[in-house]
């Protein structure tokens, strides 16, 4: 690719020809609403099936009607348990779906957490936005807890590294991806009736090496077509002593003057690191003992399925349980039930660390801590994670000091902070690495999961270490594979 944008994938209504077709439907030059077709004579496998996450009309159009087509759909295969890789499943299962929806087994242990308060986040908003509507004109939720209940009945928990059948002629395994608890990166090898078969691999989203908490990202082996995430396809981060040390100033530094760190953070995954390099820190005496509170209901049921699963940690994180207790519940740190605990951290004197999600800042309870704290010059407003183009976390990360949220204007005079190394997604460097370790290399590389300039810059960066016919599709763009 060298110094050349990559190039564009035919793009032709649903008019794809082939025994063996791939379209790329959602996080195609941006980084929400992943979602993959794979389409043979035998039927479509949908490749993750995310939540559009961003400005309120583009997510109501596309969550609502949903790219697919909904009777040819025998089997979907989810890559983890974050909102924007599978919180659309519900609405799929509410439009007819009744197959296998194939998962890690501790993401299908997270699912029903998550699908649950997706159902009760989209039930308040409707509320919140019906109020202000005449009642003809009132929304209904994209789907409820009956529709979540069903969905969670068609999961199928796989092992990592065990094949398993998904559909007729396609079979599908997992490897630890490395990005949160249950990731995976997919293999599938595809086998159409006149005997040829083809082999697809799926980055979904991929970890990072020598991080904290969760293990290394597992090779997928020998692949033909291969579609890799590319959220920070255009930079490097930062080594993981400098993150700790710079959470430690953070928080040291805003505790000094009296104030509060608000952390907006998923409740799967960026919570439970928090926790773990906060508890690191504190026991290191490198931060002072200040109160932790985690106000997420969520995150409470998450780490709960966290502990059960220690088998996945990494080797750090195994030795610091050894030596120095729990790495989510150490002294100090309180798990907030009902509303009405949370509304009183509003009111709480002296400085604390605050997380809660959501971690782009699109509702949840977080949204109320800004709203109130972000009043306060003393208190920090720190991301910790990505904020996808047209989020409100976005905004206050580019430097809005005004904001609209529930319907009203607010100000923020809080500081805002950024540790971009905390992400749970790999770097170029790291793409790149995962990559090389493919058994071959692929006969096209597709970059996925990414803002366009991410995906372009990732391209070039490839195409310079060797990866040949590396592409950037569009939302609609198809592969044939066969």
């Amino acid at each position: 690719m060298n110094d050349r944008a990559p190039r564009r994938l035919p793009a032709t209504g649903d008019g794809e020809q082939g025994a063996a077709t791939l379209r790329f439907l959602g996080a195609a030059r941006t980084t929400t609403g992943s979602l993959h077709r794979l389409r043979t004579a035998a039927g479509d496998l949908v490749l993750d099936c995310g939540m559009y996450q961003g400005h309120r009309a583009e997510a109501e159009s596309w969550n609502r009607e949903l790219p697919l087509d909904v009777p040819r759909v025998r089997a979907a295969v989810l890559s983890h348990a974050h909102i924007d890789h599978c919180g659309a499943l519900p609405n799929l299962v509410r439009m007819g779906y009744r197959g296998p929806i194939l998962a890690t087994e501790a993401t299908a242990e997270l699912l029903p957490i998550l699908l649950a308060d997706s159902a009760h986040v989209q039930r308040m908003d409707v509320e919140r936005v019906n109020r202000r509507l005449p009642r003809d004109q009132w929304k209904a939720p994209l789907y409820d807890d009956e529709d979540v209940a069903q969905t969670v009945r068609q999961i199928r928990p796989v092992p990592y590294g065990r094949a398993a059948p998904a559909m007729q002629g396609v079979e599908a395994r997992f490897v630890d991806a490395g990005h949160i608890l249950g990731s995976a990166a997919v293999h599938l090898t595809v086998r159409v009736p006149d005997g040829r078969s083809t082999t697809i691999g799926f980055t979904g989203d991929l970890g990072r090496v020598d991080v904290p908490l969760l293990r290394d990202p597992e090779p997928l082996g020998e692949v033909e077509w291969y579609l890799t995430e590319s959220t920070y396809g255009d930079r490097e981060h930062e080594d993981e002593a400098g993150i700790e040390r710079r959470l430690g100033e953070i928080v040291s530094r805003t505790v000094a003057r009296g104030g509060k760190v608000l952390i907006p953070a998923f409740a799967v995954g960026r919570t439970q690191l928090l926790l773990y390099l906060l508890h690191r820190l504190r026991f290191e005496r490198k931060i002072p003992d200040v109160p932790i509170y985690v106000d997420s209901p969520m995150a409470k049921a998450v780490t709960e399925v966290f502990k059960r699963h220690h088998k996945l940690y990494d080797g750090e994180a195994r030795d610091f349980v050894s030596c120095c207790g729990p790495l989510f519940t150490a002294a100090r740190t309180t798990f907030v039930g009902d509303s009405m605990e949370s509304r009183a951290l509003n009111s709480l004197d002296g400085p604390a660390v605050i997380v809660s999600a959501s971690g782009m800042l699109e509702g949840g309870r977080m949204v109320h801590h800004v709203i109130h704290q972000g009043t306060d010059e003393r208190n920090v407003l720190l991301f910790v994670g990505y904020q996808a183009e047209g989020t409100l976390g976005r905004r206050l990360l580019d430097g809005a000091k005004t904001y609209r949220a529930f319907g009203d204007e607010h100000e923020l005079r809080a500081r805002v902070e950024e540790i971009p190394g905390l992400s749970a997604h790999a770097d170029r460097r790291g793409l790149l690495a995962y990559a090389k370790k493919l058994s071959r290399t692929p006969r096209r590389t597709f970059l996925v999961h990414g803002e366009s300039e991410k995906v372009d810059a990732l391209a070039t960066y490839l195409g310079d270490h060797g990866l040949r016919d590396v592409v950037g599709p569009s939302p609609g763009d198809w592969e044939r594979l066969l």
